[in-house]
């Protein structure tokens, strides 16, 4: 099947990538000369544990098992990362019972490595704290996204597909045939060149 992904960054290349691996005949439309020049070259490369989310919230289902996913991926392409781990602080006595509902809700969204600390024990681990009680969350961690996004284009180029740059997309419109996009082409180039970093 021929797949067309809309964009370059890091949602539009995993979906790309994906459906590379699947077989597919897989171009990707970059309105922008390069990949991950739009948000997702402005994000907080967080690795998020899955803390927050509601109980049985896409989210709360998904992020423990792509954060799993992800780290797995970096360790086996070369991407740096890290899991510096996060400390959940309160400085008074009043706000431990919200400190101890989020760690309660880690542990319904199936978080790993989520542990309730006193005030001691934190500041052991951050010398330069002040806090009345804390949780640590192992599994929060940092990523190097734009190498993600190349570690990324390179699966995708390997099984063929390509991203065609300054190519954005004016339209799309079903036809009896299937469906049609429309490009304005400026300076278009087809990139099949690795960009591995």
């Amino acid at each position: 099947m021929q797949v067309l992904v809309v964009g370059a960054g890091v949602v539009g290349l995993a979906i790309a990538r994906e459906a590379a691996l699947r077989g597919h005949d897989v171009i990707v439309a970059e309105a922008a000369s390069g990949i991950g020049t739009g948000t997702s070259s402005r994000n907080s490369e967080v690795v998020h544990a899955g803390l927050y989310y509601p109980t049985s919230s896409k989210k709360a289902l998904q992020c423990p098992r792509s954060r799993r996913l992800l780290y797995a991926y970096c360790a086996s392409h070369g991407i740096p990362h890290r899991k510096l781990g996060k400390l959940f602080i309160v400085t008074k006595d009043a706000d431990i019972p919200k400190l101890e509902a989020i760690h309660a809700q880690a542990l319904k969204n199936g978080v790993e490595n989520v542990t309730m600390l006193d005030a001691a024990d934190a500041m052991r681990m951050e010398p330069a704290l002040f806090c009345v009680a804390a949780f640590h969350s192992a599994e929060t961690g940092i990523i190097d996204s734009h190498r993600y996004m190349l570690a990324l284009q390179g699966d995708l180029e390997d099984r063929g597909g390509v991203i065609a740059f300054n190519t954005p997309v004016e339209r799309i419109v079903r036809t009896a045939a299937g469906w049609q996009a429309c490009f304005r082409r400026r300076r278009a180039r087809l990139d099949r060149g690795r960009r591995r970093g």
